[in-house]
């Protein structure tokens, strides 16, 4: 005996704009009030609606000047974007021993640039108009 298979229902979606949410959260919050629908363990509550900053938050004591980083080390990638050149480029220029300064940990192991570095080799490529430099 061969078991016939109903057809499967087409789902039809209802577009947004059918869709009264202001009714739907009407009937939501009638269901809670009658018990007849209950809140989902699953789903925490959203909090209140804060006011005020945390005390936390209030406050805070100024950073002395040596928690701040003035010289950071870039990566190659970084650097180039500093410069205003490709890493590839960079990597020629170390090649050839040219380009800005660099720090190498290892044999062949990380590149990376200091950001005074950087800024001074760009202070020497500088061309101004009208200069004989």
């Amino acid at each position: 005996m061969e078991k016939k298979l109903e057809p499967i229902r087409k789902i039809t979606r209802v577009p947004e704009t059918e869709v009264d949410r202001s009714e739907l959260a009407r009937r939501v919050q009638l269901s809670l009030a009658q018990g007849t629908l209950a809140p989902s363990p699953s789903v925490p509550a959203a909090p209140a609606h804060r006011r005020e900053l945390p005390a936390t938050h209030l406050q805070l004591e100024p950073r002395p000047l040596s928690a701040y980083d003035d010289n950071p080390v870039l990566d190659e990638i970084s650097a180039a974007r500093v410069v205003g050149v490709s890493a590839d480029c960079l990597k020629k220029w170390r090649q050839r021993k040219q380009g800005p300064d660099y720090i190498q940990y290892r044999r062949n192991g990380a590149v990376r640039y200091e950001l005074k570095a950087l800024m001074e080799f760009r202070d020497r490529h500088r061309v101004s108009i009208g200069s004989s430099k």
